[in-house]
């Protein structure tokens, strides 16, 4: 079966039937390699946390964010 047969049969499955699937394929790559790709946005969100605690990040407003991107997407 190639790919696009796969793909076909993907978008029969149900909602619930789909989230497993992904739930499957996430678990079927390289798992040091996950754990790593974990394990660095582990670090780089306490990094983030502290820096937003000691008021050294800048922050926006998360509505004029998704507005800018929503723009963005639209031109």
């Amino acid at each position: 079966m190639d790919l696009a047969a796969i793909q076909i049969e993907i978008q029969r499955l149900s909602f619930d039937e789909r989230l497993k699937l992904i739930d499957f394929l996430w678990d079927s790559i390289s798992i040091p390699e996950n754990k790593n790709r974990e394990s660095l946005w582990a670090v780089e969100s306490e990094r983030r946390i502290d820096a937003f605690d000691a008021g050294k990040l800048q922050t926006r407003d998360a509505k004029k964010v998704f507005a800018e991107l929503r723009d963005s997407l639209n031109k």
